[in-house]
């Protein structure tokens, strides 16, 4: 009598711990480039609170993509509608240039490899479609000159 309440104790507490592992899915960026196209899963992300300047964000540093594009060739970066809704940019951070404050779900880019045959770029979400607002989530690419 005795093994079926310790059962069922167990059940629940394996129950909990599974639904306390899930997380809620990241918004996705899907980067293109002539015939290769890459999806990418955020390496910092801010649920609702949290903030990268408090560094209290899910952190997944090793999702860096490498795509090979041509010099010239259009690059299109296609967010996710919550991203879009709040606003994005895009970095190039070897060269510290941003695209602006982006409110669409689309924008091409076309890199000049000028230095390097790498370009480094992170597409950054907003808390907010303004000049003040704050990051929050971050996704990595390397374009690499083909």
């Amino acid at each position: 009598m005795r093994a079926r309440p310790l059962f069922h104790a167990a059940a629940a507490t394996v129950a909990l711990l599974t639904l306390a592992g899930c997380q809620k899915p990241t918004p996705g960026v899907t980067v293109s480039s002539g015939a290769s196209s890459a999806h990418l899963e955020a390496t910092v992300y801010c649920r609702d609170g949290q903030s990268v300047d408090k560094q209290n964000c899910v952190q997944h540093l090793d999702r860096v993509v490498l795509m090979q594009v041509k010099p010239g060739q259009l690059v299109g970066f296609d967010v996710d509608s919550s991203l879009a809704d709040h606003g994005w940019v895009l970095v190039d951070t070897d060269a510290n240039a941003t695209s602006g404050v982006q409110d669409s779900h689309y924008f091409s880019y076309t890199p000049q490899f000028r230095s390097s045959p790498i370009i480094h770029l992170e597409v950054r979400s907003l808390d907010a479609v303004a000049a003040d607002a704050q990051v929050t989530g971050v996704w990595k690419i390397q374009l690499v000159q083909q």
